[in-house]
């Protein structure tokens, strides 16, 4: 027994220390699937995503009749994919408004098209005759490359029912369903996939293809985007008109220096600014085994793996992973890890969400006051508009399509702005929420960066225990998976040379999160601690109050509002002098008030009319 728990170092070494034989450009066949959903979910960066790999194929000297592409609705020349249009100018006027979904964020389609190559449309029924083709050209030793640029939806309890989204309702692809197509290929045919939709790190469990043991066989491994329970940057809204964003671009554009699968993935795990936490299947694989070893002895599996960790780093011969550990931190702005464990990311991931809940819930804040601000302005300017009124209701907006909500949102901001303008006061608050906003949307997702690379940090820990365990105490049958699991992953393109190309380049290291924190403290709204509710406009009329008036609906203890005397029942009808004379202007008055100065508060309470002093303090993070 000895003799074979031996063999595991000398296996896994000897994978590490292999170089890649380049797959020969006929014994290489692609399939690249991006589904989308509808057309409105269908991101022009999937397609630009499927045009990346499609010109690394033919650097490669791939022939093209070895790529087949499954894309939306295929070859059909209706439009089917959404690319973001140019918003009209002074569009922050109507941001968190009634009607601000409906004239901002416009939407373009067009026809998908790939130069050069015939589009099938993603369907189950299109997949079935294709690997129906593949079954019968693929043979012993040929590598089938399946991409997948796309939307994924994640089964909490199964992660083998995620699921790849294709084109139409209903239409998708689960990790069992792509089993099942997969054992119906020739034996001996190793698959490669590079999947970057969200929750696709459930694929990663496709690695006991034509295995009996629950073992890795070699015929299947991966690289993927993200864990199989966490969504993934790409198919984030926001990028939905931006190309050269999240995991697939990231990591085909490493792909295109030197077209090494392994050392891509290792570049992504640095250069990706994203929440993205790329995976690759021996990764998972070791996971599963120390997850296994610590269910067999009755551990928590964080404390057995810091255990591991604990030799691993006595016995030496990891420095290279603990660099990369100590350059993840030092890329993103975190503080160098000092023990390497478990425990010391998982406190820290703790503490980073926190900071992360936190600076969400100001710049919420934040955001419905412009919100208020923005839709007072816009009720006062339509008041005296009763025709354009009419025209931006919402029932009328709906019926129309996005080059006509376009016209008229042009038509509103071209008088809306000026007006909005002339105003320097009130343009100055504006201005004011909008840069709180934004400042704490920036923080906010650097946080969501840093969780995800403490995450991949984590990810390298687990490849020490796990490499240790197998060294020290694991199944010579397990290393030799690990082993053919590692070979089937080390695939590489041989690449024709692009003239005046430079190696890859990594943006500039993320600001420190210290930096962030003390940002973010800037940036806290002021607050009182009271709920209100505007008063009827019969009440106003008979109690002969603005417009602006609110009746206080609740004190929160301890709150500078109570502590200021306030009562539930209050009317509030101004502060520091100033009357609330339009609808919606408590908000923007309160979070702008400076903090720690005396504000005078103006009310009613019954048939008497009080001014109480309010110190305002800084926003809790949650209330």
């Amino acid at each position: 027994m000895m003799r074979l728990l031996l063999l595991a170092p000398l296996l896994l070494a000897a994978v590490s220390a292999r170089a890649a034989e380049p797959a020969a450009p006929e014994r290489l066949h692609v399939l690249m699937i991006n589904g989308g959903g509808d057309r409105e979910d269908n991101f022009a960066s999937h397609l630009s995503h499927l045009r990346q790999l499609a010109g690394l194929l033919e650097r490669a000297r791939v022939p093209r009749d070895h790529v087949t592409i499954l894309a939306s609705d295929g070859s059909d020349p209706a439009p089917d994919l959404a690319v973001r249009g140019p918003e009209p100018e002074g569009t922050w006027l109507l941001e968190g408004t009634a009607v601000g979904d409906l004239l901002r964020h416009f939407m373009d389609f067009e026809n998908s098209t790939l130069a050069g190559y015939r589009l099938r449309p993603a369907t189950r029924a299109e997949l079935r005759r294709t690997f129906g083709e593949l079954r019968a050209r693929l043979r012993p030793g040929d590598t089938l490359l399946v991409f997948v640029t796309d939307h994924g939806t994640a089964n909490r309890h199964d992660p083998l029912d995620n699921r790849i989204l294709l084109w139409g309702a209903h239409e998708s692809l689960s990790v069992r369903g792509l089993r099942g197509l997969l054992v119906s290929l020739p034996t001996q045919v190793r698959v490669v996939l590079l999947m970057s939709q969200c929750f696709s790190g459930g694929f990663a469990y496709l690695y006991d293809l034509n295995s009996h043991a629950r073992l890795p066989s070699g015929a299947a491994c991966g690289y993927f985007s993200s864990t199989a329970d966490r969504p993934a940057y790409g198919c984030y809204p926001e990028v939905r008109g931006a190309e050269a964003v999240g995991h697939a671009f990231e990591f085909l554009q490493a792909l295109s220096h030197n077209g090494h699968f392994v050392g891509a993935h290792d570049t992504v795990r640095l250069s990706d600014q994203s929440p993205d936490v790329p995976l690759r299947s021996s990764e998972v694989f070791l996971d599963e085994i120390l997850l296994r070893a610590a269910h067999a002895q009755r551990v928590d599996e964080n404390e057995f793996v810091d255990q591991v960790l604990r030799k691993a780093w006595a016995d030496g011969g990891f420095a290279a992973q603990r660099d990369q550990a100590d350059r993840l931190a030092a890329e993103y702005g975190l503080p160098h890890l000092r023990e390497h464990s478990l425990a010391e990311i998982n406190q820290r991931g703790d503490e980073l969400a926190a900071f992360l809940n936190g600076v969400e819930a100001h710049g919420k804040v934040w955001a419905t006051a412009l919100g208020d601000l923005n839709q007072a302005r816009l009720d006062a300017f339509l008041a005296a508009r009763p025709g354009l009124a009419s025209r931006l209701a919402l029932p009328a907006l709906r019926k129309l399509g996005p080059a006509e909500r376009r016209t008229l949102a042009v038509e509103l901001l071209r008088e809306l702005l000026p007006q909005s303008e002339a105003d320097g006061k009130q343009f100055s608050r504006v201005q004011r929420l909008i840069d709180a906003t934004a400042s704490l949307d920036e923080i906010a997702y650097r946080a969501e960066v840093r969780l995800a690379a403490l995450l991949r940090m984590r990810t390298v820990l687990l490849d020490v225990a796990g490499r240790y365990y197998l060294q020290s105490q694991g199944k010579p049958k397990e290393a030799a998976a690990s082993a053919a699991l590692e070979r089937c992953e080390d695939l590489e393109l041989t690449l024709a040379p692009v003239a005046g190309s430079a190696g890859p380049t990594f943006k500039p290291a993320l600001v420190a999160l210290d930096t962030d924190r003390q940002a973010a403290a800037r940036a806290q709204p002021a607050w009182l601690g009271f709920g209100f509710e505007p008063l009827s406009s019969a009440r106003r009329r008979r109690l002969r109050l603005a417009d602006g008036a609110v009746r206080v609906m609740s004190v929160v203890a301890n709150s500078p509002a109570i502590r200021a005397g306030l009562q539930r029942g209050d009317i509030l009808l101004g502060a520091a002098g100033a009357p609330f004379t339009s609808q919606n202007p408590v908000r923007p008055a309160v979070v702008l008030a400076s903090i720690g100065v005396q504000w005078p508060l103006d009310l009613q309470r019954g048939s008497k009319r009080l001014v109480l002093q309010v110190r305002p303090e800084p926003a809790p993070n949650s209330r």
